[in-house]
């Protein structure tokens, strides 16, 4: 079943994007891995069995010239990045935008090593045809993979994710139904809210523009 995978958050500079989150919720995020060739590197909290938070940050052992993680060194701060739908049929995905009129990228293979030596690997698609950023999801399929939420630290229950699309475009007939855990929403004001539970009590962060990740 489809449904809210993973939200993104991303940093300027990972060790200081994980002594913010403990700050702010009482929990520290696990590293991740590197992200090879993009400039990038990760860490990440649980929200349960099969959701995560992932804290995305350029890595300072990569060659940062020309690469996202260039771009994510340029940012003051946390904030709301894009976010995933876990599915496996990226395929029927990718026909369903075409559809519509958007743009959809190849199913790209990707694969990190976890700090244990663990690869992972899986297969990503992002949509085009669009100027909404972040507010446009990717589209993740784990393969054989466990999961990466089940051996992050847990932060607390996901209290509610909503993506808000500009009234008719066509990425609100692409998400109806809405997937698992996702309130998908028409307005004249479009944006990401994530809210969820921590040791600290509820966590809130929104974001009217999502820069996303550049497929």
């Amino acid at each position: 079943m489809n449904g809210l995978d993973h939200v993104v958050v991303a940093a300027p500079d990972l060790a200081m994007a994980k002594r913010e989150f403990e700050e702010l919720t009482g929990v520290v995020p696990a590293d991740g891995g590197q992200h090879v060739g993009l400039g990038t590197r990760n860490a990440l909290v649980s929200f349960g069995a099969d959701c995560y938070l992932e804290i995305v940050a350029p890595d300072p052992e990569q060659t940062l010239a020309e690469t996202f993680g260039a771009r994510l060194a340029q940012l003051e701060t946390l904030t709301l990045l894009h976010w995933a739908i876990r599915t496996q049929n990226l395929t029927e995905v990718a026909a369903r935008a075409a559809e519509l009129g958007l743009a959809p990228g190849p199913a790209r293979r990707t694969a990190r090593a976890t700090p244990d030596g663990t690869r992972l690997e899986w297969e990503l698609m992002g949509v085009g045809g669009h100027q909404l950023g972040g507010l446009m999801p990717f589209y993740i399929d784990w393969l054989d993979c466990d999961h990466p939420a089940t051996s992050a630290p847990k932060v607390g229950r996901l209290e509610a994710f909503r993506v808000t699309f500009p009234t008719g475009h066509q990425a609100l007939e692409l998400l109806d139904p809405a997937p698992a855990d996702v309130s998908v929403v028409a307005a004249d004001k479009s944006g990401l809210m994530l809210r969820f539970e921590s040791p600290h009590g509820s966590i809130t962060w929104t974001e009217a523009a999502p820069l996303g990740f550049a497929f």
